[in-house]
């Protein structure tokens, strides 16, 4: 009886030694705080921005893709899922929305086009997604000496609430008739053959 006592508790102890082995007693918490939320670019273009904006809209930090945009219900369940998987990760650095509603105006992102600098490479996906769901998207290239006029007038050319100061030039320079002009009758080529200049260039 004393052996078979024995021989069980032999037997839970090895149990619980090869149990062990298995499992995980690591901290289920591995984690610590980060000492800041933003890098120093991102915390001093922050700040141009706020400062560019003022008080005509809201800066939101770090919003995820899926939070500002969302699938159409006529979509396919496959499509569906596979939009939502591509979104999953990807997130937008700042968001400008109205104050007063915090309706959805434009999407900022920073670039770094540093070797692995941050959004370095277009992401045509997102690009594609934000203008579908009609957000104007804003990429802002990292750069020393920014002035805060210069985003202003960026962002509001980008919402469509200012004109470039350096509009392009046309395609087809010179007066472009507002309608098409009609055949000539014989009394206008008449007219036009016998004028001072045609015959001059003659």
């Amino acid at each position: 009886m004393e052996w078979a006592l024995v021989l069980l508790v032999v037997m839970i102890i090895a149990v619980t030694l090869v149990a062990s082995h298995f499992m995980d007693n690591s901290n289920p918490y591995p984690f610590k705080k980060k000492q800041q939320l933003f890098t120093s670019v991102e915390r001093g273009f922050l700040a141009l921005l706020e400062k560019a904006v003022g008080d005509q809209f809201k800066v939101i930090n770090r919003v995820k893709v899926t939070d500002i945009i969302d699938i159409k219900d006529s979509v396919p369940k496959k499509t569906k899922r596979s939009a939502l998987l591509k979104m999953s990760s990807k997130y937008i650095d700042y968001v400008l929305c109205d104050p007063t509603n915090l309706r959805i105006i434009a999407a900022v992102d920073l670039v770094n086009h540093g070797k692995g600098g941050h959004k370095s490479k277009q992401d045509w996906f997102i690009n594609g997604a934000l203008e579908a769901a009609g957000i104007p998207h804003i990429r802002i290239k990292v750069k020393a000496g920014y002035q805060i006029e210069e985003i202003r007038n960026g962002i509001l050319y980008k919402i469509g609430k200012k004109e470039r100061s350096n509009p392009p030039e046309p395609i087809i320079k010179g007066n472009i008739p507002r309608r098409p002009v009609g055949a000539l009758s014989a009394s206008q080529i008449k007219a036009q053959i016998s004028s001072p200049n045609l015959a001059k260039a003659s």
